[in-house]
């Protein structure tokens, strides 16, 4: 048995082999420090990519965001179109009503002349409603008999109409 590595046969050759030249170390030398710096760049990088997942992140997290306020906007906007496609209807319904109101009092009206007017017609409608609505506001102004008698025959005449 062998105590020591010098007295070893194998250990000797094996240090002989084991041996390096100058050259051979400076190598090794520049190669243990060019991974120092690629540790350092590898350091850096890591750090690059790290800091490039914390943005990413908080980019897809303010996409989610908007795509939320642009679902809820759309959402918005969609509610909105529906009600006011009813307030169409109801518009488009009131118009109706109107214009079968507006036809029955020309119809009921036909045969009573307001003073300065012709009887009412299409044409003269507002003119002849805006007329009656002066007279019944200020009836004090036509105590007539004569216009007494024609707003009594323009309420018989209106008795009729269904609002």
């Amino acid at each position: 048995t062998v105590l020591s590595l010098s007295g070893c046969p194998r250990a000797t050759s094996a240090m002989k082999k084991a041996k390096l030249s100058g050259e051979q170390m400076l190598t090794i030398k520049q190669r243990a420090s060019n991974g120092i710096e690629n540790d350092e760049e590898i350091k850096q990088l890591d750090e690059e990519i790290k800091e490039l997942n914390e943005s990413n992140s908080q980019m897809e997290a303010d996409m989610i965001k908007l795509r939320t306020q642009i679902t809820t906007m759309e959402s918005n906007l969609k509610t909105i179109e529906e009600e006011n496609k009813v307030i169409e209807q109801q518009n488009e319904s009131l118009l109706h009503e109107l214009a079968n109101l507006s036809q029955s009092l020309i119809h009921s009206l036909a045969n009573i002349q307001l003073p300065h007017m012709e009887p009412i017609n299409e044409q003269n409608f507002d003119a002849y409603v805006t007329t009656l609505t002066d007279m019944y506001t200020n009836q004090d102004r036509y105590q007539s008999p004569e216009n007494k008698a024609l707003l009594e025959n323009i309420k018989q005449a209106v008795r009729g109409i269904q609002v």
